[in-house]
Parts: structure tokens; sequence; C-alpha cells
């Protein structure tokens, strides 16, 4: 065989070698509901003392009923349970699900993911992930901009 001939059929393998796997991992990943949430307060300033409870209002992108939500399966970050003296409650207002984590729960998660500890602003995003009551997951991020106005001693 030509050298030109055994590189396009080479070519030709590993095209449809990635298009399988591609098409493979499309199909085997479980369909996730998109979850919206905005923390309150969505602004921290790491010097002073955690807000207890951090609350996080969640909702659907697109619209749905939050009632549908299993509030037993909701985490914070994978592992993170909401506090339990205060359970989720429906927003007065809003159709939404207002969930309260302890505040320290929420910094502990903030500062896993912060690279930088300089005076600065930084978004962290924290991700909530739950199901429905009928299985169905959800997942979505909102994020807290943390404030450092001074340099953290060592």
């Amino acid at each position: 065989m030509k050298a030109r001939t055994l590189t396009l059929l080479s070519l030709a393998i590993l095209a449809s070698l990635l298009l399988g796997a591609y098409t493979f991992n499309a199909l085997s990943a479980p369909p996730y509901l998109k979850l919206k949430t905005k923390w309150k307060p969505a602004m921290f300033l790491l010097n002073g003392p955690a807000p207890d409870p951090w609350k996080v209002e969640i909702y659907f992108a697109p619209p749905r009923p939050v009632t549908d939500i299993d509030i037993n399966s909701l985490r914070l970050e994978a592992n993170i349970m909401w506090e339990e003296a205060n359970p989720p409650y429906l927003h007065p207002l809003k159709d939404r699900l207002v969930v309260n984590y302890h505040g320290d729960d929420v910094l502990y998660a903030i500062l896993l993911k912060m690279t930088h500890t300089g005076p600065g602003q930084y978004e962290i995003f924290l991700e909530i992930t739950g199901n429905l009551n009928d299985g169905t997951p959800f997942r979505g991020q909102g994020s807290i901009t943390v404030v450092i106005d001074t340099v953290l001693p060592e």
C-alpha cells in the first residue's frame, strides 16, 4: 500500500473512533436540569465574620416549579447539606426555593476554591446539586464575590 492511502485509512479509523467515543459519552451522560442560584449576601469581606445562615435562592431555567425538588437531596459542592435547624422554604414573592447553609460551611467551600489570597476581589462559583422528586438530577452554579482588603498573615 502507498503511504498516502495508509495515512488516509488511519485518519478515517481515528475519526470514527473519536466520533464513537463522543457519541457514547453524550448518550450515557444523565440529562441535568439547569438550576440558577443567587447567593444572599452575594459579596463577602474575607476579614469579617461569615453570615449565618448564608442563604441561596434557587430556581430553574427554563422555569419549572421548585416544589418538585426533593429537599433532602440538595447539596452544596456535592457534599454539604443545608442547615437542619432552618429547612428550605418557598420565597414569599418569587417562585424560588430559599436554602440556608451554615456560614462556616460556605466559607470553607469558598476557601477551597480560592487560588489567590492577595488583596482584591475574587468571583467564586459554588455549585448546588440535587434531584427532583422523580429522581431527575439538576445542578447549577452561582457566584459570591470575595473581597480581600489587606494582606493576609501567613
